[in-house]
């Protein structure tokens, strides 16, 4: 029996109920692996065409059962070697992604997401989605106290309404703020589009 009939053999032997444990372990790995980073880049539905965690769960599937990845069953479990997988996909759409000529600039609701969202992404540091809008809401909040503080709220605070509490404002100035930084963060990144890589 050759060697990728021998690899097909064993994947089609793991059992259906460890085949869903292993999906619905793959899909939480993934999920952590993109949280805060589907609005908008190399992980968006807008440049994948298509839900970015399907994108990379069943992809990796298919790359084992394409054979397209080997499962080195002798040193990972089926699980890791699907999380390993994931991980080179995520790396060769970054790549792709930095190597577009026309970057896509965001749309508005994208924006409000990435501001809503900034806190509650992992690794924030080391992404460059994060470290944009970052740099974006500080430039374009500096003129005005009210979004200077704003902006401050939104790395201390994880909801509007501890932002209320916290700045002693009421929702309706927060949404009215949230608007202006968009429009502003909007017009900023148009002017400078050699910021989106």
């Amino acid at each position: 029996m050759d060697n990728h009939k021998e690899k097909l053999k064993r994947l089609h032997a793991v059992p259906d109920k460890e085949w869903v444990d292993v999906v619905d372990k793959l899909t939480t790995f993934v999920h952590f692996k993109l949280k805060g980073r589907t609005i908008f880049g190399a992980h968006s539905e807008k440049f994948l065409c298509v839900e970015p965690v399907e994108y990379y769960v069943d992809g990796a599937i298919s790359k084992l059962f394409g054979l397209e990845w080997e499962w080195q069953y002798e040193k990972y479990t089926l699980l890791e070697q699907l999380q390993r997988i994931v991980g080179s996909m995520i790396s060769t759409n970054v790549e792709s992604y930095k190597k577009k000529k026309e970057k896509e600039l965001p749309t508005e609701d994208e924006v409000i997401n990435v501001i809503i969202e900034k806190n509650n992404t992992d690794n924030q540091d080391d992404d460059e989605i994060y470290e944009l809008f970052k740099y974006a809401l500080e430039e374009c909040s500096k003129d005005d106290d009210d979004l200077q503080l704003y902006v401050m709220a939104l790395d201390e605070c994880n909801s509007f309404d501890e932002m209320s509490g916290e700045l002693g404002w009421g929702k309706k100035k927060l949404y009215s703020l949230q608007q202006k930084l968009t429009r502003r963060v909007i017009k900023y990144l148009e002017t400078n589009k050699e910021l989106v890589r």
